[in-house]
């Protein structure tokens, strides 16, 4: 349990960057940070492949909020780091920021529901975790429409949830970047018919 909420709240940490993207209003400031931050966690990648000590150093000191799993892959938050470096340069300020939020929030809900609620089994995910995954989209989509000047049509959000929750649960590659630029790419076509 304390790795599940170490894990979470390290992953809200990543809100950072819509934060600097929503105060500066900067494009560039906001590609600059990521790309700063996404080149450390390489350096560290390289690091922990080339030398299996500090890898497993790394595993010792960060167990709280490294899986298992991720000894002999790239870390999650890599990834996290690539999609945003990536979207920020290529899609609007908005579909970045609310994707963001869809991926940072509707992977805490997944995570939890689908570990203590869920029962219908997907591959290694649940129909409940993927329903709360959708949920949050929602309510982070709604919430960031109230609460801040940037703004995308209820009808976006609610297509945009849908198949960042699909596709995180059908993910192949890490859903860190597939549910991140699945949601940004259904932002885009959505907005483009809809303007």
């Amino acid at each position: 349990m304390a790795n599940l909420i170490a894990r979470k709240i390290w992953r809200i940490g990543g809100l950072i960057f819509p934060v600097i993207y929503i105060t500066t209003d900067s494009q560039s400031i906001t590609s600059q940070c990521s790309f700063y931050v996404l080149v450390f966690f390489i350096l560290i990648e390289l690091l922990r492949f080339l030398n299996s000590n500090f890898n497993v150093w790394l595993f010792k000191r960060f167990r709280l909020i490294l899986k298992e799993e991720e000894r002999h892959r790239f870390l999650n938050t890599t990834f996290f780091l690539l999609f945003l470096t990536i979207t920020v340069w290529i899609f609007k300020k908005e579909v970045v920021i609310y994707s963001v939020f869809f991926i940072i929030f509707g992977d805490i809900a997944a995570s939890i529901t689908g570990r203590y609620f869920g029962h219908i089994k997907i591959k290694n995910k649940t129909l409940e975790g993927t329903v709360a995954f959708w949920g949050i989209c929602l309510v982070s989509g709604y919430l960031l429409n109230l609460l801040t000047p940037i703004k995308l049509p209820l009808i976006v959000i609610v297509i945009a949830g849908g198949v960042a929750a699909i596709v995180e649960l059908f993910s192949i590659i890490d859903d860190n970047l597939s549910t991140g630029l699945a949601s940004c790419i259904a932002m885009e076509i959505m907005l483009r018919i809809i303007y």
